[in-house]
């Protein structure tokens, strides 16, 4: 079994136990694109204007399972503050939303595993992220392109 097979499922076991779990989804994709295209412009400005709070919090998670994710969510918030100002074009509105669903997916304590539990509680966070810049896996590539960081630098190991 390859790993996105296991860490998705995973994930389908643990939120099938979760009472809030309402509608099964076939992929962590599908789940990513779905919960990502409910955001509104609204709540697309609040993640904005929160953008240097959560990058203090960003560089705060040093998780040696993860040890990647610091790196990756960093890129995520550059990318979206950029494609907000208009510094960089967004390509795609699933892009940027996407984006979006990630950091604040990753800023909840309580998600699909608490963040608290040791040794595995940034494994979903790490999952969500990995899946939002193998989706939009050009735009990235360009955008590192733009920032000067090389690609091979964002890695996609847990």
């Amino acid at each position: 079994m390859k790993s996105t097979d296991c860490s998705l499922e995973l994930l389908r076991r643990i939120s099938r136990r979760r009472r809030s779990a309402k509608y099964g989804v076939e992929s962590i994709s599908e789940y990513v694109e779905r919960r990502a295209g409910l955001l509104t412009p609204e709540q697309l400005d609040e993640l904005r204007a929160k953008l240097p709070l959560l990058n203090v919090r960003f560089a705060a998670i040093a998780v040696p399972q993860f040890p990647h994710l610091q790196q990756q969510l960093k890129l995520l918030a550059d990318f979206f503050e950029d494609t907000e100002d208009g510094a960089f074009p967004a390509w795609s509105d699933a892009s940027q939303k996407e984006t979006a669903f990630a950091l604040d997916y990753t800023v909840k304590e309580t998600d699909i595993i608490p963040d608290f539990i040791p040794e595995i509680g940034y494994a979903d966070d790490s999952i969500i992220v990995r899946t939002v810049l193998s989706r939009h896996e050009d735009i990235f590539r360009d955008y590192c392109r733009f920032r000067k960081i090389r690609w091979s630098k964002i890695s996609f190991a847990p």
